[in-house]
């Protein structure tokens, strides 16, 4: 019967998009109001006392929009987070180890002590959140990395400028990096090929660090943020959906696998609501009720907007012919 659930995946592919907000306080390090957008995902008012990991997109008045895209692309196969738009270009984003750029060191104190603590004052954050920079924004981001600063668990960096040798210069310092980096490299000259290859030589001696590092010689410099974003999510999450086989054994094996993420991962993992609407048919077309009923429980007790999508798939799958696999469903209702 895997056309069978396959056929009930493309009937709930429609899913609502994430929300979307524009969120505005005033920045005493910058001295001027922010406003900034930040996207919580389709299922966090229908889940109140869930939280949820966080994405931090630096460049945000540029790649925001990527990253939120791709995120709902791959939404089945990663986790659902909140993602928040960091904007700021040029200057404020070139770090370095003297005090010289003022521009720098300010947004700096704004990012860490102003607006992720307003993102986690204001929002069911997790205590997981990933770093995701490309360029200038990418030298950033690794320049948090190297210094191993606490507020982030996993960073996606895409094509750094590595060019002024800072970067570099960190790294040789630097010991026992752990976390997780995934770094990548577009059709860049020799001014940033050299220096990336040597930061990976020097980032590959440490043992405890997760590194996944690629080149994309046929992608230019933008460009190859839209693949190496894509591979990024599918390389750090690449368990995240659980198998066919595992899906189709039932619920138990379904929860057991998501509280294996959970405790690799140290927050709440629970499987989707459409997954589950998908294997509440899929055991009904089967005539299994104990997994029916199973499942018909869990989606009650864990979702809010549960019964209504229930109906939906009963009134469904009676419409095509499936009378006794609805009448299972309805019987689950009243029991």
């Amino acid at each position: 019967m895997k056309t069978a659930l396959y056929f009930f995946h493309l009937l709930l592919s429609m899913s609502t998009f994430a929300e979307v907000n524009n969120v505005s306080f005033t920045s005493k390090a910058l001295n001027t109001q922010v406003t900034f957008k930040v996207s919580v995902p389709t299922s966090y008012g229908t889940r109140p006392n869930q939280s949820y990991p966080v994405i931090y997109v630096l460049h945000g008045q540029w790649d925001f929009t990527l990253v939120h895209s791709i995120s709902d692309t791959l939404k089945n196969e990663i986790p659902e987070f909140i993602i928040v738009q960091v904007i700021g270009k040029g200057a404020q984003l070139q770090l370095n180890n003297t005090n010289i750029n003022e521009k720098a060191h300010l947004f700096k104190q704004h990012f860490t002590h102003e607006l992720i603590p307003y993102i986690k004052n204001n929002y069911r954050t997790a205590n997981y959140s990933i770093l995701i920079g490309h360029s200038n924004a990418g030298r950033f981001a690794m320049e948090q990395f190297l210094t191993k600063s606490p507020l982030f668990n996993d960073y996606f960096v895409f094509s750094p400028s590595l060019d002024d040798g800072y970067i570099v210069s960190l790294a040789q310092s630097v010991k026992e990096l752990q976390a997780h980096l995934f770094l990548s490299i577009a059709n860049e000259g020799e001014h940033m090929q050299q220096p990336f290859n040597s930061l990976v030589t020097m980032l590959e001696k440490h043992p405890s660090l997760s590194l996944s590092s690629e080149k994309y010689p046929q992608y230019s410099h933008q460009s190859s943020k839209v693949i190496a974003l894509v591979n990024a999510f599918q390389t750090r999450f690449s368990h995240w959906q659980a198998s066919y086989e595992t899906k189709t054994a039932g619920l138990a094996p379904l929860l057991a696998h998501y509280s294996a993420l959970q405790k690799e991962f140290g927050f709440q993992v629970l499987p989707s609501k459409d997954d589950l609407i998908r294997l509440l048919a899929y055991f009904a077309v089967n005539n299994n009720g104990q997994e029916v009923t199973k499942i018909y429980d869990y989606l009650i007790a864990h979702y809010s907007s549960a019964a209504e999508s229930i109906t939906e798939i009963a009134q469904y799958l009676e419409k095509e012919g499936y009378q006794s696999a609805a009448k299972l469903i309805n019987s689950s209702r009243s029991q």
